[in-house]
């Protein structure tokens, strides 16, 4: 049975690609982080295919005011090559980045985001302010593209993670969004970067579906043993005898998950 941490980069893979995860389902052999590194090489190779073409239109942007540049973008440019393109401006101008990105529209920005170089989001993250990503952020929970927005989590820093948790009211989407992000490490500074009361209702919210009941438990086992019991202890306020029922249909099918699972449930009793 496949892992849910495996599954999560298995979705991630099919949307590099562009195919549905049933097309990639067979390299689950390979464990999260095979699947991971495949994922990482075939973007790499993608996009440097493609490098010398962005270099040369990012030569062009100086005599572009951003004004003009968000006009046309919007108008004529199809998502998937402005957000091909955007990596390479975005690092060559870093100053004008934000202004840029305050004047795209939340849904040109989300229908972009899927296409951005995974590396440019590593190397723009410590720069862009919160509140230009917050918009597009909204937009891509609402969607429910929680692949797309964990890649922009990966690399976020503690200020852009409490960005999102003032401006992001979606608290499904934050949990659904968490599960996915691979590095355990990442997992823990965003865990650390959210009042408890906020993540009180985040864990709640995680009660409320099969899958974000799946996203709550993969978040809580990859945790450190103190900070887990912590979080099951604000999780459990809020099970009850349907909730219960529903945690326990769950690990019938994801046996990995089983011991944070019972641990949630012993807490209850």
């Amino acid at each position: 049975m496949t892992d849910f941490l495996t599954r999560g980069q298995l979705e991630i893979l099919a949307a590099t690609l562009g195919v549905e995860v049933d097309h990639v389902a067979h390299l689950d052999r390979l464990g999260a982080d095979g699947v991971r590194a495949l994922r990482e090489r075939i973007s790499n190779l993608l996009f440097d295919e493609q490098a010398a073409i962005f270099a040369r239109v990012s030569k062009l942007a100086p005599l572009t005011p951003n004004a003009l540049v968000a006009k046309v973008s919007e108008a004529v440019i199809p998502p998937l090559v402005a957000g091909r393109a955007a990596g390479a401006l975005g690092i060559d101008h870093q100053g004008r980045i934000a202004d840029l990105l305050g004047r795209l529209s939340p849904t040109y920005m989300a229908d972009c985001a899927p296409y951005l170089d995974p590396r440019t989001i590593a190397v723009l993250a410590p720069v862009v302010p919160g509140e230009a990503l917050v918009p597009g952020a909204n937009e891509l929970l609402q969607r429910r593209d929680y692949v797309t927005a964990a890649a922009f989590v990966e690399y976020a820093t503690p200020e852009l993670i409490r960005a999102f948790e003032q401006g992001i009211e979606d608290d499904l989407g934050l949990i659904n969004t968490a599960a996915l992000v691979h590095s355990s490490a990442v997992l823990a500074q965003i865990i650390d970067a959210i009042p408890d009361e906020r993540l009180e209702r985040i864990l709640a919210a995680s009660l409320t579906t099969p899958d974000s009941i799946l996203s709550g438990l993969s978040v809580l086992s990859r945790l450190d043993v103190e900070v887990r019991n912590r979080l099951v202890d604000l999780l459990a306020r809020h099970v009850d005898a349907g909730t219960r029922d529903s945690v326990l249909q769950t690990i019938e099918h994801d046996p990995e998950l089983r011991a944070v699972a019972e641990q949630v449930l012993a807490t209850v009793s």
